[in-house]
C-alpha cells in the first residue's frame, strides 16, 4: 500500500507538469499524461498489466510494461530530437541574417569613408 501511494503521488507529480508543458509540446506532453494515467491504473490494479499482457501475446504484465515504456521513451526522444534540429535550422538562419546585414552595414561605412579620401581602418 505504501508503494502505491508513493507511486501515485509521483505520476500526479508528472500529469502536473506534463499538464504545465502541454501548450509548448503538446505531442509530447499529451502522451506523457496519458502514460502517467495508464501507469496509475496499473498500480492499483497490478493483475490487469498480466491480462493485457496475456492478450497481446506477452508472458507477463511486468515485461508489457518495460515494452510499452521503451516505445514511449523512443517516441519522445525523437520528438525531442525533431523540435531540437528544427530550432538549430531557426538558430542558423538567425546567425546568416545577422551577419549579413552586419556585412552590409560595414560595407556601407566603408564606402562612405573611402569617398572622403581616408583609408579604412581594421
Amino acid at each position: 500500500m505504501i508503494a502505491q501511494l508513493f507511486f501515485t503521488a509521483l505520476l500526479t507529480m508528472i500529469v502536473l507538469t506534463a499538464f504545465v508543458q502541454l501548450r509548448q509540446i503538446p505531442l509530447v506532453g499529451a502522451t506523457v499524461i496519458c502514460a502517467a494515467i495508464f501507469g496509475g491504473y496499473l498500480v492499483w490494479v497490478p493483475d490487469h498489466a498480466t491480462l493485457i499482457a496475456h492478450w497481446m501475446g506477452i508472458g507477463r504484465g511486468t515485461d508489457l510494461i518495460l515494452y510499452v515504456w521503451i516505445l514511449i521513451s523512443c517516441a519522445i526522444l525523437l520528438i525531442l530530437y525533431l523540435n531540437a534540429r528544427q530550432q538549430f535550422q531557426v538558430i542558423t538562419v538567425l546567425a546568416r541574417t545577422i551577419a549579413l546585414r552586419d556585412a552590409e552595414i560595414s560595407a556601407n561605412e566603408i564606402g562612405k569613408a573611402g569617398g572622403e579620401g581616408s583609408a579604412p581602418q581594421l
